[in-house]
Formats: structure tokens, sequence, C-alpha cells
């Protein structure tokens, strides 16, 4: 049942180590397009679903990022509890990662979409969801004879701060404008930092923290870590 509460109360969880995580260093870019969940980050997926189970037994609503690394997370970490709570799933790319490497370049929707027919794709229009949208990229996310892959290794493109500041608004009055009260959201560390301002949150991969989302003036208030680095839960 959905409540009145003043605020939203949010989890949001980061997705399990992926194999650009594992392989990435600051002077040169594997370029992993779209990296997959390492076998670490598969058992990782698994802890989270142990967890969800004692801490987010009561959500409402599940949303996550298009990027395939947090799909397989959602998908190996709550999708027993979006089953047994018949909860539905949202795929958002909103609140997709910061492009800034290969790894945060993703797939056309057509083909996820596919891929993972359990999740709920209507919120995303674009085919090339994770093309910034910058003029000079325009052609790019629209003309799909360009293998963005290939354009990217040529011309790594970035985003801009100030379109993810944007993206960063533009998601928590989405999340205001939902019905539901208690959301968990899988997505990206870089994102998240932005997202959680001005808490300086950092986050380990499938670590867990939970906030409210206030109505009035959309500022988040008293975050709690509820998992370590390593997964396991805080006790109180």
């Amino acid at each position: 049942m959905k409540s009145n509460q003043v605020n939203k109360e949010i989890y949001i969880i980061r997705h399990g180590e992926s194999t650009f995580n594992k392989q990435y260093n600051e002077f040169e870019d594997p370029y992993l397009f779209d990296a997959r969940l390492t076998e670490f980050g598969e058992k990782q997926a698994n802890q989270l679903s142990n967890n969800v189970k004692e801490l987010l037994n009561d959500i409402e609503l599940v949303i996550t990022s298009p990027l395939t690394r947090a799909l397989d997370t959602t998908k190996i970490g709550l999708s027993q509890l979006i089953k047994e709570k018949s909860i539905k799933c949202l795929v958002s790319s909103i609140h997709r990662e910061l492009l800034t490497t290969s790894d945060d370049n993703g797939r056309i929707k057509s083909i996820i979409e596919k891929e993972y027919p359990e999740f709920d794709f209507s919120l995303i229009n674009d085919e090339r969801w994770w093309i910034p949208e910058m003029e000079e990229l325009l052609e790019l996310k629209t003309n799909f004879s360009i293998d963005t892959d290939q354009y990217f290794k040529k011309i790594p493109f970035r985003e801009s701060e100030s379109l993810l500041l944007k993206r960063v608004e533009q998601f928590k009055q989405f999340l205001l404008s939902r019905p539901e009260s208690k959301i968990a959201i899988v997505g990206h560390a870089d994102f998240f930092y932005y997202f959680t301002q001005p808490h300086h949150l950092p986050l380990e991969n499938c670590q867990i923290i939970k906030f409210n989302l206030s109505l009035s003036d959309s500022k988040i208030l008293n975050p709690i870590y509820l998992t370590n680095d390593n997964n396991q839960i805080i006790k109180k």
C-alpha cells in the first residue's frame, strides 16, 4: 500500500564489480564498452540478494540504469524480491553513469529490451540513450550507420558536468513525481556521488545507502550506510 509520508525513502545501490572496474587505470582506457560483471561482481550481486531480503523488504519500486552491469546486478540481486512482492522494475536512462570512459557507452534499447523482458523500458525513448545531449553529437545519436564504439575510440567524447547536474535534478523530480514512497535504485558511483550532494557519499560495488528525499526542496536527508564496503550488513 502506498503511503502519504512527507519524504521519499530512497535506497541507492551501486552495481557489482565490472570488467572495466577490474582492469581500468587512470592512464589507459581498456575499451570495455558497456562492461559486464566479473565473476566476483556476480558474487557481490548474489550477496546483495541476501541483503535486500533483510533491508529492503518493504520497497514499492525498483529503478535500474540500462547499462548492462546495472541490469545484471538488478536481475541477480533484486529479481526474487521483485517477483515475490510483484514490484515493478523500471529502466531509466536519466541516472545512467556520467559518460567519461568506454564502459559508460551503452547498447541500443531494442537489443537490451529483448535481453531483459522482465524489466519495463517504456521510460526510454532514444535508441542511443547514452549519447549526451550535445549539438556536436546529434548525428551520432541519430545516424545508425555510425559505429558508436569505433567513433569513441577515435574521438572519445565526454559528458559535461553541467549536463550531468541537469540529469541529477531531472531524476530527483522524477522520483518525487512517483506515487511510491519507498524506492530502490540500482546505478553508478559517479552519478550517485553528484546525486547525494552535499554529503559526498562514496559507494563500493553493491553497497547500499538509505536516505530521505525531501518533497519540499528535493534535498538529501539523513543518509546512512546499511552495508559496509564488504557488503556486510552494518548492525545497529
